[in-house]
């Protein structure tokens, strides 16, 4: 063989080394990658099982017409309106 062959032999053998260890490091962080992530047959069951529990909440809130919801924004909106009155007051004061 010649000389030039020999060198394009030697780069070539460089450049499979380099894309080798390239290689290893995408598998390596592939492997972190996924890592991380639950399998799709368990997301798939998590999934259906918050399904099922947001069809028991909205037919547990049907039955009782939203009620208790309404009931809720009231008392909390009365809270913040107190609380306000109580601040606008203390910055009345404090000026």
């Amino acid at each position: 063989m010649e000389q030039k062959e020999y060198e394009r032999i030697a780069r070539l053998e460089t450049q499979i080394e380099n894309m080798a260890e390239s290689v290893g490091r995408i598998e390596s962080k592939l492997d972190a990658y996924t890592a991380n992530f639950i399998p799709r047959a368990e997301a798939e069951m998590r999934f259906q099982n918050v399904e099922k529990e947001i069809t028991e909440v909205k037919a547990e809130m049907d039955k009782n017409d939203g009620k208790r919801r309404s009931n809720l924004a009231l008392i909390v909106s009365v809270v913040f309106g107190v609380i306000g009155v109580v601040f606008s007051l203390l910055n009345y004061v404090t000026f």
